[in-house]
């Protein structure tokens, strides 16, 4: 099964965007090189929701060309333009749809739903969590209400100079027989 990993910030509050879906909020703490390009250069597959696709639509480039991507919807297609596959099937059948298509790293860029979803397939084996120091009072939140409690082992935390917290978990089940 291919490795799959989240690698996403959040504001204190456990927010991924703000109340109107918005994350400019981010913009300040741009300038500082938390490890994307080399994090971004080991993944094969993203997988995103379709809330997150609309707002990568709204970048002046796709920031994933040359990498498959699927976007996880009930709703069906959002675009004919060939650069996501929109997708109706569970995480595990794209995980292995992935690993099928010689794809070995998968990152589930966002939303909650779709995380929640790899997380609930038990697929998730690392997290790179980025908190920003700042509190939203609202928005999208990351952590949406699952089927199993997971624990994780911290790998690595740092302290940036600029307040963004940056925290490395690797993911386990805290007893399988419990859930």
């Amino acid at each position: 099964m291919p490795e799959v990993v989240v690698y996403i910030a959040h504001s204190v509050d456990g927010f991924i965007a703000d109340r109107d879906g918005g994350i400019g909020w981010l913009k300040p703490f741009e300038a500082v090189d938390y490890g994307y390009d080399a994090f971004a250069a080991r993944i094969d597959a993203v997988v995103m929701g379709s809330a997150t696709y609309r707002d990568c639509r709204r970048f002046p480039d796709w920031p994933y060309a040359g990498k498959a991507a699927f976007v996880m919807t009930k709703s069906g297609r959002i675009d004919e333009d060939g650069l996501a596959v929109f997708d109706d099937r569970t995480a595990v059948e794209i995980a292995i749809d992935c690993e099928r298509s010689g794809l070995r790293r998968i990152w589930v860029v966002g939303g909650g739903g779709p995380i929640r979803a790899f997380l609930d397939a038990g697929l998730v084996k690392r997290m790179h969590l980025f908190q920003i120091p700042i509190l939203l009072g609202g928005g999208v939140p990351l952590w949406v209400g699952g089927r199993k409690s997971w624990a994780t082992a911290p790998e690595r935390v740092t302290v940036h100079a600029n307040g963004v917290v940056e925290s490395v978990l690797g993911v386990g089940a805290i007893n399988p027989s419990r859930q």
